[in-house]
């Protein structure tokens, strides 16, 4: 019998264990965090709460073994799933779990954190600092040199007093009981919010400019469009919808530029093309998603439904084929405007 066979036949409940890089939980969060089905807890909670967690085992016993120690002393951070079913299926289904969860808690730093000082958070080992090395010669001359670049510099992310107020004030913990269940919403679309949220997180992640602008690309779409649509029309507008009483929409030709990202996002697909997307068309796509979410999130009883956006696109629309001023936005919709220095868009 195979080894994936017997694990197949383990059958139990489960507590599944594995560190976390780059997360540090503080007072403010009283030094865990959940997440849907994961919880993410600190180093030093970890042993007070075994039995809540279900661990029979004291880890003063555990601790016994070197390398166990080990394992309980290689992280800040935790993350635990509790589980119930066999131990093949349990160990692929943990990881997928923490990997979204992950992603889920990284879109927390959309607007909070500029992209220069994200923190990569995921499994320990994934986001360690890089430098990619290099030497020069001066064409006809002896000049030559040689040194290093950074090319990851992942920060901590830390779940302190200033993350857990900033969150309060734009969407990510409203988000996350709409993610739970506990705000109601329809099922289609607690599930588009999710897979969204997730791929936000993903380019929040990720250093390949390209990939992350394809993710956040997708994730507007999720957001804001049905199958059918032509997105390159329809996007503009239902992002106007949420976003076009801001006084610089026209001056700063916010349309346009939308339809040439999507047209970006299309040429990245269907035909490879990476080299036009910028950090520019990135950070973008940042603002717009930031933005985009504050407002849906903040009126999810007026939003609770896809059907529900682009209805209310629609009116807005309507409004201006008819020259008046629109009576179908909130009063209160909010714009959160970002200013980038120049080092933020400077490519590797």
């Amino acid at each position: 019998m195979t080894t994936v066979e017997l694990m197949r036949q383990n059958i139990g409940d489960w507590v599944f264990i594995t560190p976390i890089g780059n997360l540090k939980l503080s007072d403010a969060v009283n030094h865990e965090f959940k997440i849907n089905r994961v919880l993410f807890v600190s180093r030093e909670k970890l042993p007070r709460i075994r039995k809540r967690l279900g661990i029979s085992v004291p880890f003063s016993e555990i601790k016994k073994s070197k390398h166990d120690k080990e394992f309980f002393e290689i992280a800040e951070t935790y993350a635990v799933v509790r589980y119930k079913g066999n131990q093949a299926e349990m160990m692929t289904t943990c990881f997928m779990l923490v990997r979204d969860e992950l992603s889920i808690l990284a879109t927390s730093q959309l607007g909070y954190k500029f992209r220069r000082f994200t923190g990569y958070v995921g499994l320990l080992g994934e986001h360690r600092p890089t430098s990619a090395q290099y030497f020069l010669f001066k064409t006809g001359e002896s000049w030559k040199g040689q040194g290093w670049k950074l090319t990851r510099a992942p920060q901590v992310l830390v779940l302190d007093k200033r993350w857990k107020n900033y969150q309060r004030q734009a969407f990510f913990s409203k988000l996350l009981d709409i993610l739970s269940g506990k705000i109601h919403v329809s099922d289609g679309w607690r599930k588009d919010l999710t897979r969204a949220t997730i791929l936000i997180g993903q380019s929040l992640n990720s250093t390949d400019v390209a990939n992350a602008f394809l993710w956040n690309m997708i994730a507007l779409e999720l957001l804001l469009t049905k199958q059918g649509d032509r997105y390159t029309d329809v996007l503009p507008k239902r992002i106007e919808a949420f976003l076009g009483w801001i006084g610089f929409w026209a001056s700063e030709n916010y349309e346009e530029r939308i339809r040439e990202a999507y047209r970006k996002r299309c040429d990245l697909v269907h035909r490879g093309d990476r080299d036009a997307i910028t950090r520019r068309d990135l950070l973008f796509s940042d603002d717009l998603l930031l933005n985009v979410l504050i407002n849906i999130v903040n009126y999810i009883k007026l939003f609770d439904s896809k059907e529900k956006i682009i209805e209310f696109a629609e009116k807005v629309e309507a409004e201006h084929r008819l020259g008046q001023r629109s009576k179908v936005r909130p009063k209160r919709l909010r714009f959160f405007s970002r200013r980038y220095s120049e080092e933020d868009f400077e490519e590797i």
